[in-house]
């Protein structure tokens, strides 16, 4: 054994604890508003901070040193002030930051509180449908997915596929299939203000809050939301997506067999998945290790409490992704955008 390496994987694992134990702290900071209130007051000593949140003093100090220990709040030894940075503030507690990445805790918290749901299917084969996930799950699939859509979506992903775009302003139609709480819907909508817009999800909860959120944003009368599945909702359309939901799918394939049938004949299927390479090993880094994490947790059980249940799962890679495609009816599929966690194609007739 080798002593040097044993110590460094320890080291590792001692790294990975103290990450994982945040994930209760991250939430209390959360829904108590204790980042946005640290925001607001601070630079400030615990007690103004303590009586700013309306919480004991003796627990914000410890959460506050906490937060300091991570990295994710600063604090000021000369006057014993705790504050948080411009970019601590962006990434933890300004709701409308393209930076905020806080709502991934509320996944991480879902996929603990599922445990024992995922460990009986490991043994069973079953799956775990999306809808018997803890409910804190579906708000942080949104609102962790939120800043990277409102970032990149209308202003670089789709402006790789010219042709979507002239749909789009011209007043085409839109169909959003598995639009969750209607995040990605909402962006089309806004930023294609002529184009028909349409979400469809088979969870009839994320759509009743995707209705709440477009009625609040103004957007109520220029979105048609409904409950339906990837393989039974109606209409023709110029342009139909799945944003990050077809490897969650059971039946993928017939999901974009449905698809190519809706699509008019210069139709264009536009698809966003998470990054994967298409060898295992490419994936074995730390995007992988969330990939796979998540995957193992939430996309491969939701796929498999669904028919088929072909289990692509979150690093399916393009290659895989293109086979489905191309069996579903597509001509051609093309990878037009990468980020280090994302990849957008684009699928023909």
């Amino acid at each position: 054994m080798d002593t040097k390496v044993l110590k460094a994987l320890q080291w590792q694992v001692f790294q990975n604890v103290a990450a994982a134990q945040l994930v209760p702290l991250m939430r209390i900071g959360d829904e108590l508003g204790l980042f946005a209130t640290l925001a607001r007051v601070g630079p400030c000593d615990n007690a103004h901070f303590a009586e700013a949140a309306e919480i004991h003093v003796r627990y914000s100090l410890e959460w506050l040193c906490a937060m300091c220990a991570a990295g994710y709040a600063s604090y000021d030894s000369e006057c014993s002030h705790f504050f948080l940075s411009e970019e601590q503030a962006a990434v933890f507690a300004c709701e409308d930051s393209t930076s905020l990445m806080i709502g991934a805790y509320d996944s991480v918290a879902s996929l603990v509180m599922d445990e024992p749901k995922v460990r009986a299917a490991f043994k069973t084969g079953e799956g775990l449908a999306w809808g018997e996930h803890h409910p804190c799950y579906f708000r942080g699939t949104a609102r962790f997915f939120k800043p990277v859509y409102k970032s990149n979506l209308v202003s670089r992903w789709l402006p790789k596929i010219p042709a979507l775009t002239e749909k789009l302003t011209a007043g085409g139609s839109f169909a959003d299939v598995g639009c969750g709480h209607g995040v990605s819907t909402m962006l089309i909508a806004e930023h294609f203000p002529s184009a028909k817009v349409h979400g469809f999800d088979f969870h009839g909860p994320s759509i009743e809050e995707a209705k709440r959120l477009a009625a609040e944003a103004g957007l109520s009368e220029r979105i048609h939301y409904e409950t339906r599945s990837a393989k039974d909702y109606s209409g023709t359309f110029d342009v139909i997506a799945f944003f990050d939901c077809l490897h969650d799918m059971g039946d993928p394939v017939g999901a974009s067999e449905h698809a190519c049938r809706q699509l008019k004949e210069e139709g264009l299927l536009v698809i966003i998945e998470p990054f994967a390479n298409d060898k295992l090993e490419e994936n074995f880094n730390i995007v992988g290790q969330m990939f796979y994490t998540a995957s193992t947790m939430g996309c491969v059980p939701a796929s498999m409490a669904q028919e088929v249940g072909l289990a692509l799962g979150a690093q399916a890679g393009p290659a895989k992704l293109g086979m489905v495609l191309q069996q579903a009816g597509f001509s051609t599929v093309e990878t037009v955008a990468t980020t280090a966690t994302n990849m957008v194609l684009c699928a023909r007739k």
